[in-house]
Formats: C-alpha cells, structure tokens, sequence
C-alpha cells in the first residue's frame, strides 16, 4: 500500500565543489539520487588531517616593552 525505504545501511561522502563541506548519506536512495548531481564529488574515505611539523627556531627570550604611557621629559 505505501512506499518502503531501504533500509540497506551503506554510507557514502560526498564533498561540495563550491564549499568544500562535506555530506553523507546512509539510504539507498538518497546516494543514486547525488550521483547525478553535478556540484558535488564521491569521496572513499574521509582524508585523514595532516599534521604539520616542522621545527621550531630556538631564539632568546624578547625583553618585552613595559605597557602604559611614557615618561614626561625633564624641564632643566
């Protein structure tokens, strides 16, 4: 009598070309429905963040400037 959904518990990503967000879809349905669709891309697997290392330069420490108004000027 009515419409059924499957329930088929697939997961596909999908990346926005315009933002770069990223969706995703668990029914059947929803993922043949984004095949079509132009403005976005499949993606296998989430890309893992990089991390990025890189030494850091061992300085001595900046005396810092001590913070209010400066001193008036002596009149002689």
């Amino acid at each position: 009598m009515g419409t059924s959904l499957s329930t088929d518990k697939t997961m596909a990503t999908y990346r926005c070309l315009a933002s770069g967000n990223t969706v995703s879809f668990t029914y059947t349905h929803d993922i043949e429905s984004m095949k079509g669709h132009a403005g976005y891309i499949l993606i296998d697997e989430p890309e893992p963040k990089q991390e990025e290392s890189r030494p850091l330069p061992m300085t001595a420490p900046v005396a810092a400037k001590k913070p209010g108004r400066p001193p008036k000027p002596k009149e002689k």
